[in-house]
């Protein structure tokens, strides 16, 4: 009995062992010129820094912080302001301030590191506090630098932070979950699923710069990875951001690249209103026959998926019709075609079309919404 007792205890013993080893990294340092140096990745690329424990941040000289520009390393937008350090002699020296996206140190992923570009070429490459204290608790025995249950505690924490946003975002609360996502971004990059969830938050919230930045990573990481099968809600995200800025000819690329990956299956009113869509960005274009083109495509096929028997449906409460209505009747007063416009324009009010219901609530909007369509005819 007393040896079944001790064997389990010796079982036991040994589990605990592995698992604090397991929850360890350690980091073996180079001993070069009486300092150790750290190797690690600045936002993908090797560098070796020297430990420095004192120094209050990551520190770069002018030389490599300008190499790490030219190659694409670090970005203009990186940089946000200047400040004066007390180097090692006792003088006073200019300094930038930057953000440093991620460092890399034994496979850990330090998001959001502030660093400091000391004006002298030849200015020391440091790691300070600011990148230290992002580790957590750890030790340095020797040449190593022992980090303790930085992945298992910080891995824990970004996942309950990505279940919380995944929760919010699904209960309409979408600023929460930006939040939430974004504080799990800054242990560890986010995949391609949470990052288009992001984006998604992101535009819910009308925040379209935050969600056209996320979108560009989700391409770029996607298309550097050799993906082929594009995810179509990426594109329908990245068309509207970009009409959203007026950048018409990408929103065209962007929404006619989403048509081609389309799944199949689709209705013939999801089909409508990629044709509604074609047809509000050649309108932003200027492209008003093409629009006219493409919105009579959306008027049929929103006919056909309501089993509908008329060139002009009317349906009640229809967004399709609504909008695609709405848009014939800009491009209409665009081409000064009054009776056009007008007749487009009832049509929308009819399919409760917003935009169109205030334009119609008397005859002074409605006469003012048709003389500033007028344009010279060719």
């Amino acid at each position: 009995m007393k040896t079944n007792k001790l064997n389990i205890l010796i079982l036991v013993v040994v589990a605990l062992c592995n698992q604090f080893a397991a929850s360890q990294t350690i980091v073996q340092m180079v001993y070069d010129g009486g300092v150790y140096k750290i190797p690690c990745r600045v936002n993908g690329l090797g560098m070796d820094f020297i430990l420095d424990t004192g120094a209050s941040n990551v520190c770069l000289s002018m030389s490599r912080a300008e190499a790490l520009l030219r190659y694409g390393y670090l970005s203009e937008d990186d940089f946000y302001g200047v400040g004066y350090s007390s180097i090692a002699d006792g003088s006073i020296v200019d300094h930038l301030k930057l953000r440093i996206k991620d460092i890399e140190i034994g496979g850990l992923h330090l998001k959001n590191v502030e660093a400091i570009v000391i004006a002298g070429q030849s200015a020391p490459l440091l790691m300070g506090q600011s990148a230290l204290q992002k580790l957590g608790s750890y030790t340095i025995n020797g040449n190593k630098l022992v980090i303790n249950n930085y992945t298992a505690g910080e891995g824990k924490r970004r996942e309950q932070l990505i279940q919380s946003a995944v929760e919010s975002s699904k209960k309409g609360y979408y600023a929460l979950a930006i939040s939430y996502y974004v504080q799990a971004e800054e242990i560890y990059e986010l995949d391609y699923v949470y990052l288009e969830h992001l984006a998604w938050c992101y535009k819910r919230e009308n925040k379209y710069k935050e969600c056209y930045d996320v979108c560009k990573k989700w391409l770029s990481l996607y298309e550097n990875l050799n993906k082929r099968n594009f995810n179509e809600s990426i594109y329908d995200l990245f068309w509207r951001c970009n009409y959203y800025f007026g950048y018409n000819d990408q929103a065209l690329l962007y929404k006619q690249k989403q048509m081609l990956v389309k799944s199949e299956g689709v209705t013939k009113t999801s089909l409508g209103f990629d044709q509604e869509n074609l047809g509000q960005i050649f309108y932003a274009l200027g492209r008003y026959d093409d629009a006219i083109s493409c919105l009579t495509k959306a008027i049929s096929l929103a006919a056909e998926d309501n089993n509908v028997k008329s060139d002009l449906p009317v349906i009640k409460d229809n967004n399709l019709l609504g909008w695609t209505y709405w848009w014939m009747s800009q491009c209409y007063r665009q081409k000064a075609d009054k009776k056009k416009c007008k007749k487009y324009l009832e049509l929308a009010q009819k399919c409760g079309n917003e935009n169109a219901i205030k334009v119609c609530r008397n005859k002074d909007t409605r006469e003012a919404y048709f003389s500033r369509g007028k344009v010279p005819t060719k």
